[in-house]
């Protein structure tokens, strides 16, 4: 009879056995090689979502109007208000109180490309020399006038200049309590807050009002998964809270700047964006 070759019983175990360790270590690299991709891939999510979020909201922070920003809020909900600049301009005749005069020569309103703004005729607000929230926000404010006309020279349009000589008039509801250092003239209409509630942020716009609005629903969300925690009362937090917000007070040395920290965690990936956001006009 013809021989016949076959595996003994130890050969097959060891054949499993070396099967098996050598199943294990390229399930484990396979397996550590996709929490690698994992994570890289959410740290690139994190800082997309960050970055677009941070970038938007400094973008508009620097075109606030100078001392409109404020903070409002609770433990639930942190909001950060300003007045976006539509305008800016140089006046050359300002009336102030007591005065009762209420026209305002200003330089033409265009840009590089020669489009000329035009303000919302009973809707926008002019604003000189507001040095604090109150100028901006209070309707007493001797700083902040509604533009009830523009003109060229008494043409009743101020998109076009007939004389040429770069100057328009706009007509106020009254004379102004003071006039700037700088001679510069600032125009608003409405305001944008973002606010913080339940691990995202989201954009609100709204009507000037005297006390600011804290807005628990609605908006526009624009970031999610944040892990700061909100204290109760955002103004009084120290250097070393966790709040999203924080409004830092002028100095001998500095203007007033605004502080956002923003926390964000996704799948036990963290990654912190903090910003010191200043505002280039002055008063």
């Amino acid at each position: 009879m013809r021989n016949k070759a076959g595996f003994t019983l130890i050969e097959l175990v060891m054949v499993i056995v070396v099967l098996g360790v050598v199943s294990v270590g390229i399930t484990r690299f396979i397996s550590s090689s996709t929490q690698i991709f994992v994570d890289t891939s959410e740290r690139e999510r994190l800082l997309r979502d960050g970055s677009f979020a941070v970038e938007r909201i400094n973008r508009e922070i620097a075109q606030a109007i100078p001392n409109s920003v404020r903070l409002a809020g609770n433990a639930a909900v942190h909001c950060l208000q300003f007045v976006p600049m539509k305008w800016s301009t140089f006046y050359f005749d300002l009336p102030t109180l007591p005065d009762t005069d209420t026209e305002v020569d200003v330089v033409e309103m265009q840009d590089i490309d020669g489009t000329v703004f035009t303000p919302s005729i009973n809707n926008d607000f002019a604003f000189v020399y507001p040095t604090s929230n109150a100028d901006i926000y209070s309707n007493s404010s001797t700083q902040r006038r509604l533009i009830s006309a523009c003109s060229d020279d008494g043409d009743g349009d101020c998109s076009t200049d007939d004389d040429v000589d770069g100057v328009v008039q706009l007509s106020v509801n009254a004379s102004f309590g003071q006039s700037s250092p700088a001679e510069r003239l600032y125009i608003g209409q409405a305001t944008t807050s973002y606010c913080v509630r339940g691990a995202s942020i989201y954009r609100h716009e709204s009507a000037l009002a005297a006390t600011q609005p804290v807005f628990s629903t609605g908006g526009v969300l624009m970031a999610e998964n944040l892990a700061n925690q909100l204290s109760a009362n955002p103004s009084a937090a120290g250097t070393n809270s966790l709040n999203p917000f924080r409004i830092v007070d002028a100095s001998l040395r500095r203007n007033a700047y605004t502080q956002t920290q923003f926390i964000f965690t996704r799948n036990n990936e963290s990654m912190t964006f903090t910003q010191e956001i200043h505002i280039p006009n002055v008063p």
